[in-house]
């Protein structure tokens, strides 16, 4: 009984500390190879995966080896943005933190607790904005199955991803509540 005692200890323990793995945030790419894969990448297939029904543009804004903050813009309004913030952990390994814009309240903007009536992204949007970085980091395409989507503030997101699904057209920000896009 003391053997089983002592490997579930084991085993908590590794579980605890990643079992040497790697930590969420940090890969094993150099600060500049890190900013050069993220510098001018447009996140298609985070957009392509995570919008809802109204037409976004993507436009990163890069600070040479420090940071690239994308503006998400729905009809020339910006909806939010998000920032990866790099930082060197060794000659091989870089840190990359996120910070996502903030909503009037102060809440962090796509955080799930937010209720919009024409949402640019399904929420929570933090956990989406890290699979886009490590599906970038890793050479990978984006997977959606690594993202999140508790259903809640997602009503109005859901119509309108399916709208644009089955018709191709597009809701805009300036639609009235209730009135259909096709922008």
């Amino acid at each position: 009984m003391l053997g089983g005692r002592r490997l579930i200890a084991v085993m908590m323990m590794l579980s605890v500390t990643g079992c040497g793995g790697k930590q969420p945030g940090i890969y094993d790419v150099p600060l500049h190879d890190a900013f050069e894969r993220l510098a001018h990448n447009t996140l298609d297939d985070f957009r392509f995966h995570r919008q809802c029904g109204i037409l976004i543009h993507i436009s990163p804004e890069p600070i040479q080896d420090e940071s690239v903050t994308w503006r998400v813009f729905s009809s020339d309004e910006e909806q939010v943005n998000f920032t990866a913030r790099l930082s060197p952990v060794s000659a091989k390994q870089t840190r990359i933190d996120i910070e996502v814009s903030k909503d009037p309240d102060g809440r962090e903007a796509y955080s799930g607790d937010n209720f919009y009536p024409h949402p640019a992204f399904h929420q929570p949007l933090r956990p989406a904005i890290r699979e886009a970085i490590d599906s970038i980091m890793e050479g990978r395409p984006f997977d959606v199955s690594k993202t999140p989507n508790d259903g809640k503030n997602e009503s109005v997101c859901n119509v309108q991803r399916a709208g644009l699904e089955a018709t191709g057209r597009a809701f805009s920000v300036n639609d009235s509540p209730g009135e259909w896009g096709g922008h």
